[in-house]
């Protein structure tokens, strides 16, 4: 098993949001290293627990964050925002109604969201910043 490594190329250089960003990745690390010892239903509700109030604070706070910087395309990045969430209800109930195959959705997206919304969307917005500055 290989566990994501943080790294610069997931910095926004957004103290906070880096912060929060770093959560998500702890997050799949601890589902990974207790699906490999065994612990899947503990794994699965820790996974499905924590990424619910992720979603609520982390995604609240990137959006007010991007308001107040002015960000011009805040609302197409609410759009993938509000995807996200709806993915997620989606997976969840499908989980808690017996499709196994529901949570390895849920862990894949937020795998692929680490990695393709973090470094392009979100980057977008700290390059605006950062011009800004």
């Amino acid at each position: 098993m290989i566990l994501i490594e943080w790294n610069e190329e997931l910095e926004l250089g957004i103290p906070e949001i880096d912060k929060q960003h770093k959560k998500l990745v702890d997050m799949l690390n601890e589902f990974y290293t207790e699906m490999e010892e065994g612990h899947k239903k503990e794994a699965a509700e820790y996974f499905l627990k924590e990424l619910e109030e992720y979603l609520t604070y982390h995604l609240d706070y990137e959006e007010k964050f991007m308001e107040e910087i002015g960000f011009p395309d805040l609302e197409n990045h609410k759009k993938t925002h509000e995807m996200f969430k709806a993915l997620y209800l989606e997976v969840k109930e499908r989980y808690l109604n017996g499709d196994e195959k529901a949570l390895r959705e849920l862990i894949a997206f937020a795998f692929s969201w680490l990695f393709s919304h973090i470094m392009k969307t979100d980057k977008k917005y700290a390059r605006y910043l950062q011009e800004r500055s």
